[in-house]
């Protein structure tokens, strides 16, 4: 009867006790992310993290323009935003932010005056630039320790969807997540095969809205 009462309120316990949420970033969580995703990639390139509450530039729109991430290609300081931050619902979206962020701006370095010239030949070939970033982020994020598939929630909830690639800026926000999806299915099979994401919301709607381009990658990953 002891042993029972015992067992009953261990259970009780049990129950009654939530379990622990992902913690939701903070402001002062910005910096100690980034520069361990620069430390874990061995990335030699000198990069500073800050935080703004609001948007420097009213009229940039959340679909992930520089001016969201704020990314300062001359002086390699990246802004996050208070509006994009209040997106993330973990420290791997965080990191997901941040490790795109990283590699675009490791592009300041590269070119002409220590890529004084950079901002401009991003400019001349941004979409390209903008899929190999988002690759790159993903390395990034398994080495520091981070869940890659977190990039796809993050960019789910930020990147509107656009009715043409050919007349924006930008890639399609659909096919950037497909590739990332392919990404790590090639390399990081092992987050899909234990996918902690499966039931988020923000994925399922990246599974939902994706149908046709995810069976086409299915016929070509089955070739």
């Amino acid at each position: 009867m002891k042993k029972f009462l015992v067992l009953f309120a261990a259970l009780m316990l049990f129950v009654s006790t939530p379990i622990a949420e992902a913690k939701k970033p903070m402001p002062k969580d910005i910096a100690p992310i980034g520069f361990k995703i620069l430390e874990t990639n061995n990335i030699q390139k000198r990069m500073v993290f800050k935080y703004t509450f609001s948007i420097k530039n009213p009229r940039a729109t959340l679909d992930y323009k520089p001016e969201n991430i704020g990314l300062d290609y001359t002086g390699r300081v990246l802004w996050v935003y208070g509006d994009v931050l209040n997106l993330t619902d973990n420290e791997d979206e965080l990191a997901g932010l941040l490790s795109h962020a990283i590699a675009m701006g490791e592009n300041s370095y590269k070119g002409l005056f220590r890529g004084f010239f950079s901002h401009a030949a991003y400019s001349f070939n941004p979409r390209s630039k903008e899929n190999k970033a988002d690759l790159k982020a993903v390395d990034y994020m398994v080495n520091a320790g981070y869940n890659p598939l977190a990039l796809i929630t993050i960019y789910s909830k930020t990147l509107a969807q656009t009715r043409y690639e050919w007349c924006h800026y930008y890639p399609l926000a659909t096919k950037r997540m497909v590739n990332i999806y392919e990404h790590i299915y090639k390399n990081y099979p092992q987050y899909l095969r234990n996918n902690a994401y499966a039931n988020n919301i923000y994925y399922q709607n990246f599974l939902h809205n994706t149908t046709k381009e995810m069976k086409k990658l299915e016929k070509k990953l089955n070739k």
